[in-house]
């Protein structure tokens, strides 16, 4: 759908005899601006206390690597170094019970593969705590499905505001997003 929102945009301004949008790919977007333009659906980690409930410590923020390693080993999620379709969806089934997100999300992990290589190839080294032995490997599929979903956000929960549609366009026409990786999954 947001495809076909830039799409339209950018065919209706050639059209009319304009030049086409001009996305300016070094603006770095405003977190505070675009952090409302996909209302997102609340993740029911819950789901999972009973097997990662260790890595849900309460006041703590829940996103953490051995979290999401924990959630994805747990359902099977990834099975020889590649997401497993059906392990995915039951997955998400259980995160989120709403069916649009459901897809986006899916669709967003099925995608990934080649983003996250890049974030494991890129990431800084980082002394891990001695209690905190885990790949970062599934966060980084999160993050890549997260950005996804942002592109992708059914139009029930996309705002559709200006500064949302071209951070949109930024997204899906520039090679590096230039937000800030600060999301939920």
């Amino acid at each position: 759908m947001a495809r076909h929102i830039a799409l339209l945009i950018c065919s209706l301004l050639a059209m009319a005899g304009c030049d086409p949008i001009d996305v300016d790919c070094t603006r770095r977007q405003d977190f505070n601006i675009v952090k409302d333009c996909c209302v997102y659906p609340t993740f029911r980690f819950d789901q999972f206390k009973s097997q990662c409930g260790k890595y849900m410590p309460v006041g703590a923020p829940r996103i953490s690597p051995c979290l999401y390693e924990c959630i994805f080993n747990k359902t099977n999620t990834v099975v020889d170094g590649a997401i497993h379709p059906d392990n995915a969806r039951l997955m998400l089934e259980k995160l989120f019970g709403n069916q649009d997100f459901e897809e986006a999300y899916f669709n967003g992990l099925m995608g990934c593969s080649d983003s996250v290589q890049e974030m494991i190839s890129n990431r800084r080294s980082r002394p891990q705590r001695k209690t905190e032995q885990c790949s970062p490997f599934s966060l980084f599929y999160g993050i890549c499905a997260q950005r996804y979903v942002f592109n992708h956000c059914p139009s029930s929960s996309w705002s559709g505001t200006e500064s949302c549609e071209m951070a949109r366009l930024q997204n899906m026409n520039c090679s590096k997003p230039s937000r800030g990786s600060s999301h939920r999954l």
